[in-house]
């Protein structure tokens, strides 16, 4: 080992050392890379310390190695700090790595939550849907149930309301027919009442028709009594004036009597003209002179009447009163 020492050239010890030290990065590169394995602090390279046997070695020799050796020294500071920064950004891929595995655990961990808590929820809502289709098909029972029910009361409603319909209509019709019957009743009364106030109007206009026709019959039987009575009247004084001439025709003076004479006699006569009967009611004072009236109204019998008894009796021939005054 010596030997190869020495024999190598200046130039020859920079370029083997140039060659330790890449060795040494590429092996903290290559520790670097394995993300499995633990980053570990990388160990000084080892120096070689070659024994210079060349007691010619010059001042130079030694301060150019001196300078490699501070500078593989720098290296590998520089390396280490490199390895140093490594190892962080190891251990930062590491944690983050880790962090990652640790998010992708609690993503799993929030998927499969997520996922149960969507079964859950699945449940939940199968439970829910079990419990609406249990609830609508309860509803729609109970909506079916309060259908019937409702159709019941309807239809008992129905009825009722059809029954008092029925009621009101038979009132009504009872009501009408109680409210014809009254104003037929009314109408028959108003018409009963009209007819017997007609009636009543007719009877009392025939009433008085009649008390009129009466009155006319009576004012014209009375007119025609008067007329006839006046008729009567004239033709008994025409009869009494005749009987008073047959009288005097038939009297005969007593001797001794008076003149100027007279008395009234009542003298009662058959429609034949008969003298029935004959009285004095007014003495002349002379009873001579009453006998010889009467006397004379006897021989004077028959006396001239009417031909019809009814004038007769009309004209009261058959009980008259007359005065007999021979002289006046």
């Amino acid at each position: 080992m010596v030997r190869w020492y020495d024999g190598l050239s200046q130039d020859g010890r920079f370029i083997f050392y140039s060659v330790v030290v890449h060795a040494v990065i590429l092996g903290a590169f290559a520790i670097n890379l394995t993300p499995s394995m633990r980053v570990q602090q990388a160990e000084p390279p080892e120096i070689i310390h070659a024994v210079t046997v060349d007691e010619e070695q010059t001042a130079s020799d030694r301060e150019a190695e001196r300078e490699a050796i501070a500078q593989a020294q720098r290296e590998q500071e520089r390396q280490e700090q490199e390895a140093e920064e490594a190892r962080r950004q190891a251990e930062e891929q590491e944690r983050q790595r880790q962090a990652q595995e640790q998010q992708r655990a609690e993503e799993q961990a929030r998927r499969e939550q997520e996922q149960e808590q969507q079964r859950q929820q699945e449940a939940e809502r199968q439970r829910q849907e079990e419990q609406r289709r249990a609830e609508e098909q309860r509803r729609q029972q109970e909506e079916a149930e309060r259908q019937r029910r409702e159709e019941e009361q309807r239809r008992a409603e129905e009825e009722r309301r059809r029954a008092e319909e029925e009621r009101r209509r038979a009132e009504e019709e009872e009501r009408r027919r109680q409210e014809e019957a009254e104003r037929q009743r009314r109408e028959e009364e108003e018409r009963r009442r009209a007819e017997e106030e007609r009636r009543q109007q007719e009877e009392a206009e025939r009433r008085e028709r009649e008390a009129r026709e009466r009155r006319e019959e009576e004012l014209r039987q009375r007119m025609e009594e008067e007329q006839a009575t006046q008729a009567a009247q004239r033709a008994r004084t025409r009869f009494v004036n005749v009987w008073g001439q047959q009288v005097r025709e038939a009297w005969t003076r007593p001797p001794g009597s008076q003149p100027g004479l007279s008395a009234d006699v009542r003298v009662r006569v058959m429609p034949t003209g008969e003298v029935a009967d004959v009285e004095v009611v007014r003495s002349s004072g002379d009873s001579t002179f009453d006998r010889s009236v009467e006397l004379a109204v006897l021989r004077a019998s028959p006396l001239r009447v009417p031909d019809d008894s009814d004038q007769f009796r009309r004209m009261g021939l058959d009980n008259i009163v007359f005065r007999f005054t021979p002289d006046g």
